[in-house]
């Protein structure tokens, strides 16, 4: 089973609210400023840096589905690699200015 499918199964109302909301992000002609091609994008982008590979194949197929080109879809991924780069880059910061302290 998806994890979708097992939310469903187990708490039905907070899968019913997911749907809901990404009805409200992609077909609410109050929140289209945006395109639907760009927020797939982002999709791909942040389930792929927060390491879901189920999230991450979802949005692709979405993707090529809503006519995405391989070539944006590989972009995505590689901004959402340099990115993950960027916060790892981030996260080492302090603890190598304590390597400095220690010289």
């Amino acid at each position: 089973m998806t994890p979708m499918e097992l939310l469903k199964h187990f708490a039905p109302e907070f899968a019913d609210n997911q749907m809901q909301e990404k009805a409200l992000i992609f077909e609410n002609e109050k929140y289209q400023k945006v395109p639907n091609k760009y927020k797939i994008l982002i999709g791909i982008g942040v389930a792929a840096a927060l390491g879901s590979d189920t999230c991450t194949q979802m949005w692709t197929k979405m993707a090529k589905q809503s006519g995405v080109t391989n070539e944006e879809i590989l972009e995505a991924m590689n901004v959402a690699r340099f990115m993950k780069q960027a916060t790892v880059n981030d996260t080492i910061a302090n603890s190598l200015k304590l390597l400095n302290e220690n010289k």
